[in-house]
């Protein structure tokens, strides 16, 4: 079955009360990642369960972050420009 790419969501959800927090997402690029990450670190991150289109992943909530965006300096952007120009 074929989701349409509003219909690949992410959901991160985690509560104060908990150490875990669980991954539930239907986009498969994100589910590379995570069981790429399951199976170089099962011991923290597993996962949950599965369905034909949607995996459950569960992680330590220490890992989930939020970060602030990236500041380029004036050479990183006139280099990101110029990578541009060349394709």
């Amino acid at each position: 079955m074929k989701l349409s790419r509003y219909e690949q969501e992410v959901v991160i959800n985690l509560n104060a009360d908990e150490d875990e927090a669980t991954v539930y997402t239907a986009n498969p690029t994100w589910m590379r990642k995570m069981d790429k990450l399951c199976k170089e670190f099962p011991e923290v991150i597993c996962l949950k369960s599965w369905t034909e289109v949607s995996k459950t992943y569960v992680l330590p909530k220490s890992l989930v972050r939020i970060g602030k965006p990236r500041t380029l300096s004036e050479a990183q952007l006139r280099h990101l420009r110029e990578l541009q120009n060349k394709v």
